[in-house]
Protein backbone atom coordinates (compact mmCIF):
# COMPACT_ATOMS: atom_id res chain seq x y z
CA UNK A 1 0.00 0.00 0.00
CA UNK A 2 2.74 2.45 0.92
CA UNK A 3 4.52 1.94 -2.38
CA UNK A 4 1.29 2.61 -4.28
CA UNK A 5 1.05 6.01 -2.60
CA UNK A 6 4.55 7.08 -3.64
CA UNK A 7 4.31 9.04 -6.87
CA UNK A 8 7.92 9.54 -7.87
CA UNK A 9 10.08 6.65 -6.76
CA UNK A 10 9.53 3.03 -5.79
CA UNK A 11 13.04 2.48 -4.43
CA UNK A 12 12.82 0.47 -1.19
CA UNK A 13 15.50 2.53 0.56
CA UNK A 14 13.45 5.66 -0.06
CA UNK A 15 10.43 3.96 1.45
CA UNK A 16 12.53 3.35 4.57
CA UNK A 17 13.48 7.02 4.67
CA UNK A 18 9.81 7.95 4.33
CA UNK A 19 8.91 5.80 7.32
CA UNK A 20 11.74 7.30 9.36
CA UNK A 21 10.57 10.76 8.42
CA UNK A 22 7.03 10.10 9.60
CA UNK A 23 8.31 8.50 12.78
CA UNK A 24 10.43 11.54 13.58
CA UNK A 25 7.47 13.81 13.02
CA UNK A 26 5.34 11.99 15.57
CA UNK A 27 8.26 11.43 17.93
CA UNK A 28 7.77 7.69 18.00
CA UNK A 29 10.30 4.89 17.45
CA UNK A 30 9.21 1.40 16.53
CA UNK A 31 10.77 -1.26 18.74
CA UNK A 32 11.11 -4.55 16.89
CA UNK A 33 11.38 -6.88 19.90
CA UNK A 34 9.25 -9.69 21.25
CA UNK A 35 9.10 -8.03 24.69
CA UNK A 36 7.43 -4.92 23.25
CA UNK A 37 4.76 -6.51 21.06
CA UNK A 38 1.94 -4.49 22.63
CA UNK A 39 3.87 -1.24 22.37
CA UNK A 40 4.85 -2.09 18.81
CA UNK A 41 1.23 -2.67 17.80
CA UNK A 42 0.18 0.61 19.39
CA UNK A 43 2.95 2.54 17.65
CA UNK A 44 2.14 0.83 14.36
CA UNK A 45 -1.41 2.15 14.67
CA UNK A 46 -0.10 5.64 15.41
CA UNK A 47 2.24 5.41 12.44
CA UNK A 48 -0.55 4.26 10.10
CA UNK A 49 -2.89 7.02 11.26
CA UNK A 50 -0.21 9.66 10.94
CA UNK A 51 0.72 8.51 7.45
CA UNK A 52 -2.88 8.94 6.40
CA UNK A 53 -2.90 12.51 7.74
CA UNK A 54 0.57 13.24 6.36
CA UNK A 55 -0.37 12.13 2.87
CA UNK A 56 -3.38 14.44 2.84
CA UNK A 57 -0.94 17.34 3.12
CA UNK A 58 0.97 18.86 0.27
CA UNK A 59 4.27 17.31 1.32
CA UNK A 60 7.53 16.83 -0.59
CA UNK A 61 10.75 15.15 0.51
CA UNK A 62 13.85 16.50 -1.23
CA UNK A 63 17.61 16.21 -0.97
CA UNK A 64 19.84 19.14 -0.07
CA UNK A 65 20.46 19.58 -3.80
CA UNK A 66 16.73 19.98 -4.45
CA UNK A 67 16.19 16.56 -6.01
CA UNK A 68 12.58 15.51 -5.54
CA UNK A 69 12.38 12.06 -3.94
CA UNK A 70 8.83 11.69 -2.65
CA UNK A 71 5.67 13.69 -3.11
CA UNK A 72 2.14 13.21 -1.82
CA UNK A 73 -0.82 13.36 -4.17
CA UNK A 74 -1.89 16.72 -2.72
CA UNK A 75 1.65 18.03 -3.15
CA UNK A 76 1.62 17.07 -6.82
CA UNK A 77 -1.75 18.79 -7.29
CA UNK A 78 -0.45 22.03 -5.78
CA UNK A 79 2.75 21.97 -7.85
CA UNK A 80 0.70 21.53 -11.01
CA UNK A 81 -1.63 24.33 -9.96
CA UNK A 82 0.97 26.93 -9.01
CA UNK A 83 4.04 25.94 -11.05
CA UNK A 84 2.69 24.15 -14.14
CA UNK A 85 4.42 22.79 -16.04
CA UNK A 86 7.09 21.15 -13.90
CA UNK A 87 9.26 18.05 -14.21
CA UNK A 88 8.51 15.18 -11.84
CA UNK A 89 12.11 14.72 -10.68
CA UNK A 90 13.02 18.25 -9.58
CA UNK A 91 11.44 21.25 -7.89
CA UNK A 92 10.02 24.01 -10.13
CA UNK A 93 12.63 26.74 -10.69
CA UNK A 94 11.06 29.43 -8.40
CA UNK A 95 10.65 26.88 -5.61
CA UNK A 96 14.12 25.50 -6.25
CA UNK A 97 15.68 28.98 -5.93
CA UNK A 98 13.84 29.64 -2.66
CA UNK A 99 14.82 26.22 -1.29
CA UNK A 100 18.51 26.69 -2.16
CA UNK A 101 18.49 30.09 -0.45
CA UNK A 102 17.04 28.54 2.71
CA UNK A 103 19.66 25.79 2.63
CA UNK A 104 22.42 28.39 2.30
CA UNK A 105 21.03 30.13 5.39
CA UNK A 106 21.01 26.84 7.24
CA UNK A 107 24.62 26.15 6.34
CA UNK A 108 25.80 29.61 7.36
CA UNK A 109 23.70 29.93 10.52
CA UNK A 110 23.05 26.37 11.57
CA UNK A 111 19.38 26.79 12.39
CA UNK A 112 16.09 27.20 10.57
CA UNK A 113 13.49 28.38 13.07
CA UNK A 114 14.27 32.10 12.90
CA UNK A 115 15.49 32.16 9.30
CA UNK A 116 13.21 30.07 7.15
CA UNK A 117 10.22 32.26 6.38
CA UNK A 118 7.41 30.62 4.38
CA UNK A 119 7.27 31.20 0.64
CA UNK A 120 4.03 32.94 -0.43
CA UNK A 121 2.63 32.64 -3.95
CA UNK A 122 -0.70 34.29 -4.80
CA UNK A 123 -3.08 33.10 -7.51
CA UNK A 124 -6.75 33.85 -8.20
CA UNK A 125 -7.74 34.88 -4.70
CA UNK A 126 -5.73 32.13 -3.02
CA UNK A 127 -2.17 31.76 -1.84
CA UNK A 128 0.26 28.88 -1.57
CA UNK A 129 2.42 28.74 1.56
CA UNK A 130 5.55 26.59 1.43
CA UNK A 131 7.33 25.77 4.69
CA UNK A 132 10.67 24.00 5.12
CA UNK A 133 11.29 21.39 7.82
CA UNK A 134 15.00 20.65 8.22
CA UNK A 135 17.08 17.95 9.90
CA UNK A 136 14.30 15.39 9.80
CA UNK A 137 15.97 12.39 8.21
CA UNK A 138 19.66 12.98 7.69
CA UNK A 139 20.33 15.04 4.59
CA UNK A 140 16.70 15.01 3.46
CA UNK A 141 14.22 17.84 3.92
CA UNK A 142 10.44 18.17 3.94
CA UNK A 143 8.52 20.92 2.19
CA UNK A 144 4.95 21.40 3.44
CA UNK A 145 2.62 23.04 0.89
CA UNK A 146 -0.60 24.62 2.12
CA UNK A 147 -3.22 26.50 0.13
CA UNK A 148 -5.17 29.27 1.86
CA UNK A 149 -7.88 31.72 0.92
CA UNK A 150 -6.60 35.30 0.78
CA UNK A 151 -8.04 37.42 3.55
CA UNK A 152 -10.12 40.51 2.80
CA UNK A 153 -9.96 43.67 4.89
CA UNK A 154 -13.27 43.23 6.66
CA UNK A 155 -14.68 43.50 10.15
CA UNK A 156 -14.75 39.72 10.44
CA UNK A 157 -11.13 39.32 9.35
CA UNK A 158 -10.00 42.04 11.77
CA UNK A 159 -11.57 40.06 14.61
CA UNK A 160 -9.29 37.17 13.65
CA UNK A 161 -6.20 39.23 14.53
CA UNK A 162 -7.36 39.78 18.11
CA UNK A 163 -9.69 42.79 17.97
CA UNK A 164 -13.14 42.87 19.52
CA UNK A 165 -16.12 43.34 17.21
CA UNK A 166 -16.43 47.05 17.99
CA UNK A 167 -12.66 47.61 17.73
CA UNK A 168 -12.71 45.87 14.36
CA UNK A 169 -15.57 48.11 13.21
CA UNK A 170 -13.67 51.23 14.30
CA UNK A 171 -10.48 50.19 12.52
CA UNK A 172 -12.44 49.25 9.40
CA UNK A 173 -13.84 52.76 9.16
CA UNK A 174 -10.47 54.30 10.00
CA UNK A 175 -9.14 52.48 6.94
CA UNK A 176 -11.90 54.17 4.90
CA UNK A 177 -10.46 57.54 6.03
CA UNK A 178 -13.45 58.34 8.22
CA UNK A 179 -13.02 60.93 10.98
CA UNK A 180 -13.79 60.06 14.59
CA UNK A 181 -16.99 62.09 14.33
CA UNK A 182 -18.08 60.18 11.22
CA UNK A 183 -17.22 56.82 12.81
CA UNK A 184 -19.18 57.74 15.93
CA UNK A 185 -22.20 58.59 13.79
CA UNK A 186 -22.00 55.31 11.84
CA UNK A 187 -21.63 53.21 15.01
CA UNK A 188 -24.10 55.18 17.09
CA UNK A 189 -21.70 56.09 19.89
CA UNK A 190 -19.77 59.09 21.15
CA UNK A 191 -16.43 60.35 19.81
CA UNK A 192 -14.95 59.62 23.22
CA UNK A 193 -15.95 55.97 22.88
CA UNK A 194 -14.34 55.85 19.43
CA UNK A 195 -11.12 57.29 20.84
CA UNK A 196 -11.15 54.72 23.65
CA UNK A 197 -11.52 51.90 21.12
CA UNK A 198 -8.63 53.36 19.13
CA UNK A 199 -6.45 53.36 22.26
CA UNK A 200 -7.21 49.66 22.72
CA UNK A 201 -6.47 48.97 19.04
CA UNK A 202 -3.14 50.80 19.19
CA UNK A 203 -2.12 48.93 22.33
CA UNK A 204 -3.03 45.54 20.88
CA UNK A 205 -1.20 46.21 17.61
CA UNK A 206 1.76 47.96 19.23
CA UNK A 207 1.37 51.24 17.31
CA UNK A 208 0.73 54.89 18.07
CA UNK A 209 -1.12 56.23 15.01
CA UNK A 210 -4.20 55.45 12.97
CA UNK A 211 -2.16 54.89 9.82
CA UNK A 212 0.22 52.50 11.59
CA UNK A 213 -2.73 50.54 12.97
CA UNK A 214 -4.12 50.02 9.46
CA UNK A 215 -0.69 49.03 8.09
CA UNK A 216 -0.07 46.48 10.86
CA UNK A 217 -3.54 45.02 10.36
CA UNK A 218 -2.88 44.71 6.62
CA UNK A 219 0.40 42.96 7.35
CA UNK A 220 -1.20 40.52 9.79
CA UNK A 221 -3.85 39.69 7.20
CA UNK A 222 -1.24 39.14 4.50
CA UNK A 223 -2.57 42.04 2.41
CA UNK A 224 0.30 44.49 2.67
CA UNK A 225 1.93 43.52 -0.65
CA UNK A 226 -1.16 43.97 -2.81
CA UNK A 227 -4.45 45.77 -3.07
CA UNK A 228 -7.25 44.81 -0.72
CA UNK A 229 -10.99 44.73 -0.85
CA UNK A 230 -12.90 46.46 1.95
CA UNK A 231 -16.07 44.64 2.99
CA UNK A 232 -18.37 46.07 5.63
CA UNK A 233 -19.51 42.73 7.02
Amino acid sequence: MLQQRILVSRDRQIVTNYDRCVLNLVGQHLMYTDENTSKFNQEQQILTQFKQVFEQLGAIIVTAEGQLLLITQRGEQLLNQYFSPYTQHSLPEPLQNWFKHQISLLISNGKVSSLCLPLHIEQLGKQLLVRLISNVIGELYILILEEQELQSFSVSSLELIGLTRREAEVLFWVAQDKSNAAIAKVLGCSQGTVRKHQEHIHRKLGVQTRTAAVMVALEKLGLLKGSFVAISS
